[in-house]
């Protein structure tokens, strides 16, 4: 009898644990486009940045600090991720915390009038890709 009682405890703590989400996740609501810093292109600096960030009750991000990679890149991934505003589905006065990935890497093509000088593709809020062309070099 006492097995049968402790079936039914873990079935039920099982069905409880199975509907509840571990972790708010938050959505993107406005960003301010980002950017491939223009001295980082000019000195053909790639890379990924990773930061953690920190999403506020009011949907800021804050203490946004990077992890990784080089300081020409960080810098932009920093005040970009600053920018963010977030939502969520239920409000709640919490915190969450975020890894954020921006990868910053060169077409290879030189940048002219007639073509874009940079691409973004957005991940959700985990990973951010710029694509930029490589600034044409004059003497």
């Amino acid at each position: 009898m006492r097995s049968a009682y402790v079936l039914l405890l873990i079935w039920f703590c099982g069905m409880a644990s199975f509907g509840a989400d571990p972790e708010p996740l938050p959505y993107l609501k406005t960003a301010n486009m980002p950017f491939y810093p223009r001295i980082a292109l000019t000195a053909r600096v790639e890379g990924t940045v990773s930061l953690r960030a920190t999403v506020t009750a009011q949907g800021e991000a804050s203490d946004v600090e990077a992890i990784s990679d080089h300081p020409l890149l960080q810098q932009a991934a920093i005040e970009n991720v600053k920018s963010w505003k977030f939502g969520g589905p239920n409000p709640c006065a919490c915190t969450v915390k975020k890894e954020i990935t921006f990868v910053y890497k060169l077409s290879g093509r030189t940048e002219t009038d007639h073509s874009p000088t940079s691409v973004v593709k957005w991940f959700g809020i985990r990973r951010v890709e710029i694509e930029a062309d490589i600034p044409h070099w004059q003497p």
